[in-house]
Formats: C-alpha cells, sequence, structure tokens
C-alpha cells in the first residue's frame, strides 16, 4: 500500500489512532485460507483485556435456513428493507454460539450491524442508497461483551453451522497474533485462554513529579506570629509582676508552638514563568499523558472515559477531547472496525517555556502501532503523528492543557515474504 498523508483538524488525532486486539483458540481444527468466493457463513472473535466481541458473517440467504427473512435469489434488497431486517436478525442472533466461563454465561450485548460487499481478501460497506441482490451481500454481526476476568479461559459453543457447509470458519485473534480453526457439527466447541501482554489492564503511569517553578512558594506560620504577637508583651508584663507562674509562662509559649505547627499560608514570592525543560524530560512527560488519552478508550461508559481523560487533559482541551472520543466510537460503529492501540512511542520532543506561567508547549512527533479488527480481517497498522501540545501543572500534576495536531500519516504495509501467514 502507498504511503497515505491526511491532514485533518485538532481533536481527529488521539482519537482515531485507537486499535483493538484479540485472543487465540487452543483448541479446534486448523483452517485453510479464506475461501474465494467467502462462505455463507464465518465468524470471529475479538478479546483483549477489557472487552470481548463476537461477529457472525453471513449470507442472508444463508440466514434463511432457521430465520424466515422472506427473501429469496431473486429478491433486491432497498436500503429501507436492509434497515428493517437488522432488528430480527440481531435478536436471532444474540441466542446463538454461546461464550461461558467456568460454565457461567457471559452477556454480550448487540455492538453493530453491517451489509458488506464481500471480496476474495477484504469486505467493504455496502454503499447505503443502493439496492443490491442478497446473493451478493454479507451481514456482519457484533456482540460484545466486558473482559471481567482475563485470567479465565473461555469456552464457545458454535451451534451455526449451515446444511450444506462441512465447517465454519472462526477467526480470533490477540496480542500474539491471528488463528483460524475449522468448526464441524462434530466438533463445535472451543476452549480459549487468552494470551495477553503483561499489566494490561493496568492505568498508565504518572508523569514525573512537577519541577520547582521560578515563583517560590513559601509557608508562613500566620498563627505563630499572631500569637506571639499577643503573647510576648504579656509575658514581659507577667515576668515583671511581684506574682510569676512559670508554669502558666511555659504552658502559654507551648500554645503558641502547637498553633504554629498546625496553621500555615503558602505565599509565592516572585512572578511564576515558564518551565525550562530538555528534549528528554518534555518526552518522558507526555509519553504517559498520551497514553492516559489513548487509554479512555477500553471504557465503554462515557462517565469512566471522561474521568479517565481527566487525569491527563484539563481546561478546555477535557471537553473536547472528550467530545471528540464521543464522535470517533461512534464513527466506529459505522464503518464496522475495532480498534484497540497496543504501543506508542515518541521519537522527538522539541519544548519551550511558557512566557507567563508554568508549563511549557512542545512540538512532538509520536508512532501509534495496534491492530485493526473488522469482518473477519486483522491488520496490524503503525501511524506517525505530529502535534503541538501545551502542558501545564494542574492540580499538582501535569496535564494537556492544548492541542494542535499538524499531519497525521500512516505508514506503508510491510511487503509478505514467502513464510509470512497472512491474516
Amino acid at each position: 500500500m502507498s504511503q497515505k498523508k491526511i491532514s485533518i483538524s485538532l481533536p481527529a488525532l488521539p482519537l482515531r489512532a485507537v486499535l483493538t486486539l484479540a485472543i487465540p483458540f487452543v483448541s479446534g481444527l486448523p483452517a485453510q485460507e479464506t475461501p474465494s468466493p467467502p462462505a455463507e457463513l464465518a465468524g470471529a472473535l475479538y478479546l483483549d483485556a477489557w472487552q470481548i466481541e463476537k461477529e457472525f458473517i453471513v449470507s442472508p440467504l444463508a440466514l434463511q435456513q432457521w430465520l424466515d427473512l422472506g427473501i429469496t435469489t431473486d429478491s433486491r434488497l432497498s436500503p429501507e428493507e436492509r434497515e428493517a431486517l437488522k432488528p430480527r436478525i440481531g435478536n436471532f442472533l444474540a441466542q446463538k454460539c454461546p461464550v461461558t466461563i467456568q460454565d457461567e454465561p457471559i452477556e454480550f450485548t448487540l455492538d453493530r450491524i453491517h451489509f458488506i460487499e464481500p471480496r476474495a481478501t477484504e469486505f467493504s460497506l455496502i454503499d447505503p442508497k443502493a439496492t443490491v441482490s442478497p446473493r451478493d451481500i454479507r451481514i456482519s454481526v457484533v456482540y460484545a461483551a466486558p473482559n471481567m476476568d482475563p485470567r479465565q479461559a473461555l469456552q464457545v459453543f458454535w451451534n451455526l453451522i449451515p446444511e450444506n457447509a462441512p465447517f465454519v470458519t472462526v477467526k480470533v485473534a490477540d496480542a500474539g497474533g491471528t488463528r483460524s480453526f475449522n468448526l464441524t457439527r462434530f466438533n463445535p466447541a472451543l476452549n480459549i485462554r487468552g494470551r495477553y501482554r503483561s499489566a494490561g489492564r493496568n492505568a498508565p503511569p504518572p508523569p514525573p513529579d512537577l519541577p520547582t517553578l521560578d515563583a517560590k512558594i513559601v509557608n508562613l506560620p500566620w498563627l505563630t506570629v499572631l500569637i506571639g504577637l499577643v503573647l510576648v508583651p504579656l509575658v514581659i508584663r507577667f515576668l515583671r509582676s511581684q506574682r510569676k507562674n512559670p508554669v502558666l509562662a511555659v504552658l502559654l509559649i507551648l500554645l503558641a508552638v502547637t498553633a504554629a505547627r498546625l496553621s500555615h499560608v503558602r505565599v509565592k514570592i516572585g512572578k511564576a514563568s515558564g518551565t525550562e525543560l530538555s528534549e528528554t524530560q518534555s518526552s518522558r512527560i507526555l509519553d504517559p499523558l498520551l497514553r492516559g488519552v489513548y487509554h479512555s478508550f477500553h471504557y465503554r461508559k462515557p462517565g469512566e472515559q471522561y474521568d479517565a481523560l481527566s487525569k491527563v487533559v484539563g481546561r478546555a482541551a477535557l471537553t473536547r477531547i472528550f467530545l471528540e472520543v464521543q464522535r470517533t466510537l461512534e464513527s466506529r460503529a459505522r464503518d464496522g472496525s475495532r480498534v484497540r492501540v497496543s504501543d506508542l512511542r515518541i521519537e522527538d520532543s522539541q519544548p519551550s517555556p511558557l512566557p507567563d506561567r508554568p508549563g511549557f508547549t512542545a512540538t512532538c512527533n509520536w508512532e501509534v502501532s495496534g491492530r485493526v479488527g473488522h469482518w473477519g480481517h486483522f491488520h496490524d497498522r503503525t501511524n506517525l503523528y505530529r502535534a503541538t501540545f501545551v502542558v501545564e501543572p494542574l492540580e499538582d500534576r501535569w496535564k494537556i492543557t492544548q492541542l494542535n495536531l499538524h499531519e497525521r500519516e500512516r505508514e506503508p504495509e510491510p511487503v509478505p515474504t514467502a513464510t509470512s501467514t497472512p491474516d
């Protein structure tokens, strides 16, 4: 694939670059290469440390064996007719091919349904305005569930095999790669234990501590000063009196010292200015902040996504990036892909201090790698990005407060070798 460059506006970057990983089966029969034309029914499992997805890729004519859709080989499906079929198909397939953990069923919810055009090596979305024949299309139906305990093995029972098919090919993927297995009526069960990256569910580490700022912070024991101003003349007068009570004088002094240790006021001395950092220091700060942005995509609920983002993004940038997360998730539902970032690497970062407040700007180049999974196909992807960040100390931690994307670039796909195995 030739190299492709796209210039886009600010929020699109950190939110379109997030990729999906999945899990391999350890039982079943090895499958052959993807048939051409595609089979009438196939399956795919996408599993990572956060989420499990189960996908059916089925011809509407093959589905007629179990569910009467009212179509024939001579039918023509308009956009309205295709849309009307989705609820019936989604409800029917939701009861098929259960997945369990220690005999407890996993509750999946319908995530997305698409009508797609099959090709020998790749699928594409049907034109939403087109009227098509059911012989020339497939239906992709995806159900999702949170992966509550990646340590546990999964059991899959594939009970949907067409009468005229000797087997159904199910593709699965995890951090270790992609595998395919042929399931038959006599051998429909799979036992799966995921191969996950270490600490796959852990949140990114926090950025380094804030450095000492130009504006110095001084603690003043204001209560000590106040009590001292009151007590000193009293003590002097007390000592000059004829009736001295040393015990009372000691108690007054102890009271003043104790109050001083409990009450302080923080006072800034001098004008705050930007933070001077080296390239290495700014990269060490930006790396966990960027990982935190991508980490928010692991969560399914908007409230959880917002909370995760708020740990690494602040001020106006928080709302902008959060809204872009929602738009990106909706876009992924429309185009049928599921992506999950596996790693990122900052190539260089050129910082400069802010002129009027603590913090810095940095023009940064970084690389994001991961795996895209959709319609039974899995592709490793690497994207390169260039953006300018504003990073400031907020709530005693570094946070991104502004982000301007300059460039997004996809690395060309490697040329397959004779020994490579295609996804």
